[in-house]
């Protein structure tokens, strides 16, 4: 039994996916503290939507 299921698998590749990159500390406190985002919502973000969004909150217009 071993023996086909290691011929019926002989074939298969399996793509490996690097793992994601987590969100730095500090960039998930600036999003916490500063940009309004609640923990989980910051935790639901790969490392590319968390620097997107930082990058659209620091270029939003300040008041004086």
């Amino acid at each position: 039994m071993f023996e086909r299921l290691g011929r019926l698998a002989a074939g298969i590749r399996v793509a490996s996916t690097p793992p994601a990159e987590p969100v730095p500390d500090w960039l998930a406190d600036r999003l916490i503290r500063t940009g309004g985002m609640s923990r989980a919502e910051v935790a639901a973000l790969t490392l590319e939507e968390a620097v997107d969004r930082w990058a659209a909150f620091a270029a939003r217009p300040r008041e004086p």
